[in-house]
């Protein structure tokens, strides 16, 4: 209960400081997030540690949003295709997007406006009066921030602008800064994150010395700077406060959050009276017969991903029957996917006759982790919190940064191994080759981490992008025949990068590059 109460008071005074933060920080329409003429001062806001506390807390909402901008970029990978084809992700799906793509303004616009509210704190935290060790605690939350935000930037769009301090209407905008000093001042503000902030706060939901480390790994690895991704990851294994959640699936339910896996994470208030303190998750993504909008539909490449359970390939396993394809697979499977027969809050999911309808499901599936099966109806907002960050992803990078390093070692065994023993799947077979351990971590990041925004990053920084992409797209069996879904398109020359939006090129007026062939 008391735990609960300080979750309840976080969101209370997130709300609260968002509206501080518009009125003294607002905003005009550009990236920059400049102060226009009429703006507060800031100086008036900032008296007392409350206000340090209020805004501080308020700078968390600038996080991406699980709904649009994580869980959704598994369509745009194989992993899934999205329900609402003419929407923003339908074209990113496809492969048709423009450089007006209303999600190309939103992630850019919404890190910009995070980076400019980090910067305003490191404007005026030194101008309050509260004890040094309080002052670094909130300091080291907010490095950690910006650096989350700019590690958000540089995955999507490269370099960036680096800005350390806030811009007024008459301070030109800056060109961009190259991909190498975007992730030098990523890990710059996230070692000073890492040397101020605890391992454990006292509130749940704020950033710690494992955030910070662990963000370093995946922002390394993402680089393919497998030596300093390795490192970092095994720091974060060193620290020995985290470890894997016994049953995967309750992992993503309300009941079970906080727990030792989670290393970053949005939190959500339950019975929340509005979206401000509560997510879309389920409305979005929950099926049909739960009130839900059952916006992705999971592909059978995906499905035919998860190994049976003897740990061998549907194409290699005796285990595998085509005709009771979901019989005798990694438990991962429908712990992630919706298929017909699944029971979720009590009722079975069927696909028949909705099948590509134009809001229903376009492959016959759809997904199951991270609905909550207790807010059946959608009578409420969303309140299992999203983890950003997990011990799995972390071993698993680790495995994957030392493989590349220098092959199939002990250690390489260990990490995967202790993922798939969490399910029950055995473990990987001995004498592996680099080349085949490179596909073993691959696929185990695929199903473990799918529909978490991670696989997404991975096909970029892997460069498998296209050859993901470019090959049709099935789902389910109907008539005999795998239905097939659509072909898409995969630009190597353009499509790894997404574009910065062109309203703000106008708005830079020459300062502002595109990305190649956007």
């Amino acid at each position: 209960m008391i735990e609960f109460m300080r979750k309840r008071n976080l969101f209370i005074l997130i709300v609260s400081a968002i509206v501080s933060c518009n009125i003294f920080t607002s905003c005009n329409n550009s990236f920059l997030d400049e102060a226009p003429k009429n703006e507060l001062s800031d100086v008036s806001f900032w008296k007392t540690e409350d206000d340090v506390y209020k805004y501080t807390v308020g700078l968390y909402r600038y996080t991406l949003a699980p709904e649009n901008h994580i869980i959704m970029t598994d369509c745009y990978t194989d992993n899934a295709v999205p329900v609402h084809v003419t929407a923003a992700q339908g074209e990113l799906s496809s492969g048709t997007a423009t450089s007006t793509n209303a999600y190309f303004q939103q992630v850019w616009k919404q890190a910009f406006q995070g980076i400019r509210r980090c910067n305003v704190f490191f404007e005026n935290i030194d101008n309050v009066a509260i004890d040094q060790d309080t002052k670094d605690l909130y300091k080291g939350e907010v490095y950690f921030l910006r650096g989350f935000f700019y590690a958000t930037l540089l995955r999507l769009y490269g370099g960036v602008p680096i800005l350390e301090t806030t811009l007024s209407l008459s301070d030109p905008i800056p060109a961009r800064n190259s991909v190498e000093e975007v992730y030098e001042f990523i890990i710059d503000d996230l070692e000073k994150a890492e040397s101020l902030l605890p391992e454990k706060q006292k509130e749940v939901g704020r950033a710690t010395k494992g955030a910070a480390i662990a963000e370093q790994a995946i922002i390394s690895n993402f680089l393919n700077k497998y030596e300093e991704a390795a490192t970092y990851a095994k720091e974060v294994i060193s620290l020995d406060i985290y470890d894997l959640y016994p049953n995967y699936g309750n992992l993503f339910l309300p009941d079970y959050e906080n727990n030792e896996e989670v290393i970053f994470d949005r939190q959500y208030m339950e019975n929340a009276k509005d979206k401000s303190l509560g997510s879309d998750i389920d409305q979005y993504f929950a099926p049909q017969m739960m009130g839900g909008w059952e916006a992705i539909s999971p592909t059978k490449d995906l499905i035919d991903t998860y190994e049976c359970i003897d740990g061998k390939s549907i194409s290699e396993s005796d285990l595998y029957n085509e005709d009771t394809p979901f019989e005798n697979r990694d438990p991962r499977l429908k712990y992630s996917i919706l298929y017909d027969g699944s029971v979720i809050a009590g009722k079975v999911f069927s696909s028949e006759g909705r099948v590509g309808d134009g809001n229903s499901t376009r492959t016959g599936y759809s997904i199951r982790k991270y609905i909550n099966p207790a807010n059946d109806g959608m009578n409420y907002p969303g309140w299992t919190n999203f983890i950003y960050i997990r011990y799995a992803e972390i071993l698993l990078v680790y495995a994957e940064a030392l493989n590349e390093i220098s092959g199939p070692s002990d250690e390489v065994y260990w990490a995967v191994n202790k993922v798939r023993s969490r399910v029950n799947m055995p473990a990987l077979p001995e004498n592996l080759s680099k080349d085949v351990m490179r596909e073993a971590i691959r696929k185990e990041k695929r199903v473990e981490l799918t529909f978490e925004g991670v696989y997404f990053y991975d096909i970029r920084h892997w460069r498998t992008a296209e050859a993901a992409l470019e090959k049709p797209v099935y789902g389910k069996k109907i008539n005999g025949e795998y239905l097939w879904v659509e072909n898409r398109k995969f630009n190597p020359n353009r499509d790894y990068l997404w574009a910065i939006p062109l309203t703000e090129l106008d708005l830079s007026k020459g300062s502002l590059e595109q990305n190649p062939g956007w």
